[in-house]
């Protein structure tokens, strides 16, 4: 599975469980009503548990640095990510800030039920702005370049699975706020998990 489709997995679970909650029905193309129960109640992707396939995500992050192991890197920015939306006035507002920018093409492909037009690092120091990025980068130790990279990266599959049927609905500043405490949870659970590994050793 390539980072892009693993990505896309974690966030139609944190989201479509939060979603779920709220009666708003499938992802459309997330795991959606599948999820079961599991670490934090994410349940699990093709039967492997979510802790188990955040752990392996993260497991190379921490053996050689988020720097060498993008996996890692995204899954640790995406919750970096979504508190950079909150701050910036939720879903809406920061679509119309893309729009604004140039790139009302971008934004209507990520809410619309086809394929996402991509974004490139260069759009996103743009639109999200060098002190932003630099804060990102300073708290996960990497390049802000790799960051803008997997900003990149995680913006349009983030709107995409905020949007089912091609809209972004009334909750989904609730939905995206619930998927990062989960997500936040996830990954410390994880973190905490391998520390408790680390001293048995």
């Amino acid at each position: 599975m390539n980072n892009g489709s693993l990505l896309g997995q974690v966030l139609g679970g944190v989201f479509g469980q939060a979603m779920s909650r709220r009666g708003m029905g499938g992802m459309g193309g997330g795991l959606g009503s599948g999820m079961g129960g599991g670490l934090g109640g994410l349940g699990g992707i093709g039967g492997i548990g979510m802790g188990s396939v955040l752990g392996g995500m993260l497991g190379g992050g921490r053996r050689g640095g988020l720097g060498g192991n993008r996996t890692a890197l995204l899954l640790m920015l995406l919750p970096l990510a979504m508190h950079w939306v909150q701050r910036n006035g939720g879903v809406g507002a920061v679509l119309d800030r893309f729009k604004q920018k140039g790139y009302d093409s971008h934004a209507k492909s990520w809410v619309d039920t086809g394929e996402n037009e991509a974004l490139d690092d260069k759009t996103v120091e743009q639109v999200v702005g060098r002190d932003d990025l630099r804060q990102m980068a300073e708290k996960l130790g990497v390049p802000e370049q790799h960051v803008a990279q997997a900003f990149a990266e995680i913006m349009p599959q983030m709107v995409d699975k905020l949007s089912p049927g091609g809209r972004v609905p009334p909750e989904a500043d609730d939905v995206l706020h619930e998927g990062r405490q989960v997500l936040e949870k996830e990954i410390e659970d994880v973190h905490s998990r391998d520390t408790a590994t680390t001293r048995r050793a």
